[in-house]
């Protein structure tokens, strides 16, 4: 056990500590020294060692990070099992050759350059890759473990997660050094670290603002029904649902007046042309004269299969526009890699075989733009950053993690769906089917819904202490004023920051082989 724990303790200690730096636990301060271990153990390898090392730790952390994918085990069998295995060691494999990349690197630079520079960079390359690449999977951005750290998340709007993980990175990166230096330099180099991290949340505090609202605000009313899957499968519930959520949307707008309804995702799960499915919903918007916008599930016959969709009800009950979910979960939706390596589809089925839309949309709604993101859609900065290009000045990211249970899914989607306001610089409507709904306003602050429905046909307001997490597993709903966008503070420079990035690691890794060769040291 000994031998054990000198040979690996330093690599699991890395990967627990980033694990359960992200929510459930949520302890977002062990990512600002959790990568120590495994810098201080790797010092001196060479960088196949390292990368070996770097692997082990990526995987443990992606083990402790996607646990959630284990509840898959009750609708798909062992097979969910394995595709959480092969998804971790997937991703672990970016660490792997972050590692190897790193130890090559280092010893060619002077240490301020290597840790304060060159290792943040390389990191923020890195989750970058990862989200793009095979589709793309950035699920374990650091970022995303900092839900409850504001300031630093600002950060976001400039250069995106890879920024904001960048300077975790270099606070890392530093306090390793100084534990690994003597004398003077100890010194320095923490108080370089203190520095940063002073400085990071200081001017990240300072971009903090307050949100803007109309004389006459938008106001959006936000559903979360908490119905089962079974339910969902179940076509003798296919009306009732609708139904239901019809009759308590209509419960919040007869105390405030609203100008939108926002349902999770595939509530409806018959066509929207039934008349089952679409009167209670034509009933809702014209006695209201408001908006519906609601998930649902479709067939597309051209294409011969179903795709996850969404679909705007106007006040006349004309059906508006509908947005066809582009990206799509893995294992539960597509299998990862099965285009690049087709075996795996007979290895690894997926739960679902849903096809992906086509284009991304931006709807009109009393005067606001409105731009839509399905579920897993939240995790790509890219869409979000679109749809506001497009026009877009709120975003709506409805969703149904039900598939996971009270797993640590769903506030890790919530976080993740939190950068994508503060990137974009706009107010986001969340709403879940089982998990957690509400609004963000563009600098990332969440207004949980507040009231939950009872069995007599009212509501109750819930109590002021209740948190996100503790409202899992409950039909509640919200009626909020939706705030004003706001501008970014430098256009384009998400976009730009990961090339930015990459073009400084490869000046460095030119001027590491000009100097010592292609030799591992």
């Amino acid at each position: 056990m000994r031998s054990f724990l000198h040979r690996y303790g330093l690599i699991l200690l890395t990967g627990l500590s980033l694990g359960y730096a992200f929510p459930r636990t949520g302890l977002f301060v062990l990512a600002w020294a959790g990568l120590i271990p495994l810098l201080a153990h790797t010092r001196g390898m060479s960088p196949l060692a390292g990368g070996k090392a770097f692997f082990l730790s990526g995987l443990t952390f992606y083990l402790v990070l996607l646990q959630w994918l284990m509840a898959n085990t009750y609708w798909a069998g062992g097979w969910a099992f394995v595709g959480y295995v092969l998804l971790s060691v997937v991703m672990a494999a970016y660490w792997g050759v972050f590692g190897m990349a790193w130890i090559w690197l280092r010893p060619a630079l002077p240490r301020p350059l290597a840790w304060a520079i060159a290792l943040p960079l390389l990191w923020a390359v890195m989750e970058a890759l990862q989200a793009r690449l095979f589709t793309g999977f950035g699920w374990g951005a650091l970022a995303y473990s900092q839900g409850a750290n504001l300031p630093i998340l600002q950060w976001a709007a400039v250069g995106g997660a890879p920024l904001v993980a960048g300077f975790i990175v270099a606070v890392n990166g530093l306090l390793a050094q100084a534990l690994l230096s003597r004398g003077r330099a100890r010194y320095l180099h923490g108080a370089a670290a203190l520095l940063l991290l002073a400085a990071t949340h200081g001017f990240g505090a300072q971009m903090l603002g307050e949100p803007r609202y109309n004389d006459a605000p938008f106001r959006v009313g936000v559903l979360q029904p908490n119905f089962s899957l079974e339910m969902k499968w179940d076509r003798e519930y296919t009306v009732d649902m609708v139904e239901n959520v019809a009759e308590k949307s209509l419960l919040l707008a007869r105390t405030e007046p609203l100008d939108l309804f926002v349902w999770p995702e595939a509530l409806v799960m018959a066509p929207i042309e039934s008349p089952g499915v679409l009167r209670p919903i034509q009933r809702l918007a014209q006695e209201t004269s408001a908006t519906v916008y609601t998930g649902a599930q479709r067939w597309n016959t051209d294409r011969g299969g179903s795709l996850n969709s969404s679909h705007l009800i106007r006040e006349d009950g004309a059906v508006a526009g509908t947005y066809d979910k582009i990206r799509l979960a893995p294992f539960g939706e597509y299998v990862p890699l099965s285009d690049y390596i087709p075996f795996v589809q007979q290895v690894v089925p997926a739960i679902g075989d849903i096809l992906p839309g086509a284009t991304p949309k931006v709807f009109d709604v009393n005067g606001r733009q409105l731009g839509p993101l399905i579920c897993f859609e939240a995790l790509f900065p890219h869409m979000a950053r679109r749809l506001r290009a497009e026009g877009a000045d709120v975003l709506a990211v409805i969703t149904n993690l039900g598939w996971f249970g009270a797993t640590s899914a769903i506030e890790q989607e919530l976080n993740i769906s939190r950068l994508r306001a503060i990137e974009t610089r706009l107010p986001l409507v969340h709403s879940a089917n089982t998990g957690i709904s509400g609004v963000f306003d563009p600098w990332g602050r969440f207004q949980l819904v507040d009231r939950v429905f009872t069995p007599d046909g009212s509501y109750r307001y819930l109590p002021d202490h209740i948190r996100p997490g503790q409202t899992l597993k409950s039909r509640l709903g919200g009626v909020f004023d939706l705030p004003e966008s706001e501008p970014l503070p430098l256009p384009g420079s998400q976009r730009a920051f990961p090339f930015l990035a990459a073009a400084i690691v490869a000046g460095l890794a030119v001027w590491r082989w000009r100097r010592l060769g292609l030799r591992p040291v």
